[in-house]
């Protein structure tokens, strides 16, 4: 009587404070940025040098899990300006499946690691009683100077919230996938290809780099489960900070709009990673937007930056504002929920 159910996802954030964050082991003086609210990965010292890790699983998704793994977590370590370098995955396969499933996973992360030059150093590999589909645990590793690095919890007030690409990237091609069945005859079939597409958009490798190389960033963060509102808390709670987030700057693809108005979703609450949240100095704004143009990035200022007593707010498209709290459960869950993973 009276037990806590968790949702699927992410835990609440009273629960991950309460439960994982008072149980951490010995305290270790290298480590920079340890476990908190809003920050993906940690930062170790090594001399001159930090090396930075994140780790995160794929549950959420049954196609494209391979492609998906490495990317999200060299998302994570790239949004502390540190380059991924090495990644290593656990893959728990179901009962009864033969090779053909491994290699097309395999296949998946090879391409993926190509992509963004990294290399899979190692993991582990296993069929796994019990599951329904296969899960996958990725551990990504970069490196970066003592002096480069950023953190999700480096925003001050003044600075300017920039979004790359934008909203429900991931979410998008996720649906678009894994529910396709009942997408079918309600859009487009070109729709939905497009949407599928967009996993190809995942990567903010490209982004990250460049605007650390251009200085005056405070903070980098890839909003996922939750989407961009739960990403734009994190990054505030990270920092202890306010911020104002313009609904009508906020850029929304054609096919996650189709594919949100189908399956009555909120593109904002929806899986994002694909997108990277850029802090940074307001002088600087104008030539980070060129810069990221220079690489075909698309980028738009959506907010600011407040002192933390003018709260967290996102301006809606009508003018009347809401308050911004931390998202119980990213779109992509609930959905999948309710119409089961496939069609059978």
């Amino acid at each position: 009587m009276g037990v806590r159910r968790l949702p699927t996802g992410k835990l609440p954030q009273d629960v991950l404070k309460r439960v994982v964050f008072e149980r951490l082991g010995v305290h270790s003086e290298r480590v920079l940025q340890g476990p908190c609210v809003g920050e993906d990965a940690a930062v170790i010292e090594m001399g001159d040098r930090v090396i930075v890790v994140a780790t995160d699983p794929i549950t959420g998704a049954v196609g494209n899990l391979g492609w998906l793994v490495v990317h999200v977590n060299a998302n994570d370590v790239a949004s502390t300006g540190a380059r991924p370098l090495w990644f290593l995955c656990v893959t728990l396969l179901p009962e009864g499946n033969d090779e053909g499933l491994l290699e097309g996973i395999m296949e998946q992360i090879h391409a993926a690691c190509l992509e963004i030059g990294v290399a899979l150093v190692g993991g582990h590999t296993e069929t796994t009683p019990g599951l329904d589909r296969p899960i996958l645990i990725g551990f990504m590793m970069g490196e970066a100077s003592k002096e480069d690095y950023v953190t999700t919890g480096g925003a001050i007030p003044g600075d300017v919230v920039i979004l790359t690409k934008g909203a429900g990237i991931e979410g998008t091609a996720v649906l678009a996938e894994d529910l396709a069945w009942v997408l079918e005859g309600k859009i487009e079939a070109s729709v939905i290809q497009a949407a599928k597409q967009m996993i190809k958009k995942i990567s903010v490798v490209p982004e990250a780099m460049r605007a650390v190389e251009l200085g005056g960033v405070h903070s980098l963060h890839d909003p996922t489960e939750g989407g961009l509102l739960n990403g734009v808390w994190e990054m505030a709670e990270a920092a202890g900070v306010g911020v104002e987030i313009f609904e009508s700057k906020i850029s929304i693809a054609p096919e996650t709009k189709a594919v949100c108005k189908v399956l009555s979703v909120d593109p904002l609450k929806l899986m994002g990673s694909g997108a990277l949240l850029i802090v940074l100095e307001r002088r600087r704004v104008e030539k980070l937007l060129s810069s990221l143009s220079e690489i075909e990035v698309e980028a738009s200022v959506i907010g600011e930056i407040k002192h933390p007593e003018e709260g967290r707010v996102l301006v809606k498209a009508d003018g009347s504002s809401v308050e911004l709290e931390a998202v119980d459960q990213d779109e992509v869950y609930r959905v999948l929920e309710k119409y089961g993973y496939t069609e059978a």
